[in-house]
């Protein structure tokens, strides 16, 4: 069992944690600056080593901070990845009930605006990719892995362009829905059924977006993403009853097996 003073202590890190991410703020120290030597802040804060060294190393679990050893080590601010933080947010969800259908309310609402943002800002690299991804999601995938990563290029193609939203709240949001529904696609195993009419769909959107974004036609990448959007909802919809029923029939199988033994 913890002793109350090491709760305490963790009570104050934390405390000092959120103290130093106010003055990294205030003060205007960016990505890349060091910060001040451990004794330092131990005077700035008014703290001990112990508390200084707890509160860097929360700092450093959220990915704001760097910790380097050596003559030259120390703490430095660190940019959050988005990996990180998309982790850390997902953890929140794991007890939550969200279903397929929430998702896609959120990215119904979400995905057009942000297509629709990200008109102007991709690069000869982003249409590359673009173009890739359309090509290998076009074959006709011939086993079940190659299924899985079709269902998982096709939301790739999605986060390429949520990637260039000068928005960074909607761009975020959109490449963390979509990080969602492909642990949907993983754990369910939704790319185990055949989906030649989706994957078909799937691809005439994609190649419209494509086109709209070449000319730099906004209200047409919001037109077609929204619709893009509706079909996809009927999708997952539909490919949520063929993996239900094809697990309770599993289900019933392994139960008439059960029985004859």
């Amino acid at each position: 069992m913890s002793s109350p003073l090491f709760l305490t202590r963790r009570k104050l890190s934390d405390l000092v944690a959120g103290q130093i991410k106010e003055w990294l703020m205030s003060a205007g120290i960016g990505p890349g600056d060091r910060l001040p030597q451990e004794r330092d802040l131990m005077s700035r804060f008014d703290v001990g080593k112990g508390t200084i060294r707890e509160a860097l190393k929360a700092l450093e679990v959220q990915g704001l901070v760097r910790m380097s050893t050596g003559p030259s080590g120390g703490a430095a601010v660190s940019e959050v990845r988005y990996e990180t933080a998309a982790g850390l947010l997902g953890n929140y969800f794991y007890f939550q009930e969200l279903s397929t259908e929430a998702i896609y309310e959120a990215r119904r609402l979400l995905e057009p605006v942000t297509a629709a943002l990200a008109v102007g800002h991709l690069t000869e690299e982003d249409f590359r990719r673009l173009e890739q991804l359309i090509e290998s999601c076009a074959r006709e995938p011939e086993e079940i892995d190659e299924r899985r990563r079709q269902r998982l290029e096709e939301l790739e193609f999605h986060n390429v362009l949520a990637r260039r939203c000068p928005n960074p709240l909607l761009s975020f949001q959109c490449r963390f829905i979509n990080k969602l529904l492909s642990d949907v696609v993983v754990f369910r195993k939704m790319y185990v059924p055949k989906q030649r009419r989706i994957a078909q769909e799937n691809h005439v959107a994609h190649v419209e977006l494509l086109e709209a974004y070449r000319r730099d036609d906004r209200e047409r990448v919001h037109e077609a993403m929204t619709r893009h959007m509706e079909e996809c909802s009927c999708h997952v919809a539909e490919l949520e009853a063929v993996v239900r029923a094809r697990f309770l029939s599993d289900e019933t199988v392994t139960v008439s097996l059960d029985r004859q033994k």
